[in-house]
């Protein structure tokens, strides 16, 4: 359970949020009482999914962004070596989650917000450095999920 400040805390950067992706996209679904912000930017090939949400007993900004395909069960063994690398190798403040299970893909990404005063120009380099990420890996993933001998992007 969150304490009153944190409860504040919370609230305050889930303002600042809301005004960031209000500038950042124009069609947006936004939950003040669950402290969430789902909303979709058009890129190439697929349109990027995000969602935010506040999470105030654990002071973190969480970001997810489920990618629009599922890895086929043959490829999936490859795919798991592939995003694992990627991550080891790439990914130094977020990761790319996969489920051999489901085959499910996502990027994830998380702030700690706990006795900080949370810009909303750190925000916003958030929010664009998550889209940059899926938009440069998602091409490879993809391709790698249906067999395809990918090369990583360039650096």
């Amino acid at each position: 359970m969150a304490t009153s400040q944190e409860e504040l805390d919370s609230s305050r950067v889930f303002q600042s949020l809301k005004q960031v992706v209000s500038a950042l996209v124009q069609n947006f679904e936004c939950d003040d009482e669950a402290l969430k912000i789902n909303f979709n930017v058009d890129a190439e090939p697929f349109e990027v999914a995000f969602r935010f949400a506040i999470h105030p007993s654990s002071q973190l900004l969480t970001l997810y962004s489920r990618m629009p395909y599922t890895v086929d069960e043959q490829y999936r063994d490859a795919f798991a070596k592939a995003v694992c690398s990627l991550n080891y190798d790439r990914m130094y403040g977020s990761t790319f989650d996969f489920s051999p299970e489901k085959g499910i893909v996502l990027y994830r990404s998380a702030l700690h917000y706990q006795k900080s005063l949370i810009s909303r120009e750190l925000l916003e380099a958030f929010a664009r450095g998550a889209y940059n990420t899926v938009v440069k890996y998602n091409p490879y993933l993809y391709d790698i999920s249906h067999g395809v001998d990918a090369t990583l992007p360039e650096e």
